[in-house]
């Protein structure tokens, strides 16, 4: 009679270490962007990371040109490139993703994305999704990016089921020499 008890025991027990395992390891909820984003340069690997949505997308080297919501309104020369950084928390269900209208592909070019974690060894954890861009030619287009909650089950979820979308950050791109 032991012997048949230990295999359903040691199942429920391998279950429950997983499941703490896995609430231990995802970070908080923190969505606040951080203070003073202007452009600077970033410390951001270029190296591409999965995004939680799992659509990264390969980028050239890390731009120097690094903007962030607090800095929407942007100019740049043509062939420069430059970065759009959002704050993601993957841990709650939180990612950013482009919104239609597109830019006008004859102004601006996205060349790729990445994340790069607060804490890279810790699972879930907040950190910054970069959309990398290149100015083709002078002009001026705006870049929607649409904060999308994948999995949270909150407000924005409903309000997609509904037919409305989630907050927008929308960047003005200006490309003159």
């Amino acid at each position: 009679m032991t012997h048949t008890l230990r295999a359903p025991r040691r199942a429920a027990v391998s279950v429950v270490a997983l499941l703490c395992l896995l609430t231990t390891a995802c970070g908080g909820a923190d969505d606040g962007e951080a203070a003073g984003s202007a452009p600077s340069p970033e410390a951001a690997s270029s190296a591409p990371s999965p995004s939680a949505s799992g659509s990264a997308r390969p980028s050239q080297p890390a731009p120097a040109k690094v903007f962030g919501k607090d800095h929407t309104e942007i100019e740049v020369a043509p062939g420069e490139t430059f970065a759009l950084k959002l704050r993601i928390s993957p841990s709650a269900g939180y990612d950013w993703e482009p919104a239609r209208p597109a830019p006008d592909p004859a102004v601006v070019v996205r060349t790729g994305e990445r994340s790069k974690a607060d804490d890279p060894d810790r699972m879930g954890s907040p950190g910054y999704h970069f959309f990398d861009y290149r100015a083709e030619a002078e002009g001026s287009t705006r870049v929607r990016l649409r904060k999308d909650c994948f999995a949270c089950g909150g407000e924005e979820e409903k309000a997609a089921k509904a037919g409305r979308k989630g907050p927008e950050v929308v960047f003005r791109i200006t490309v003159k020499e």
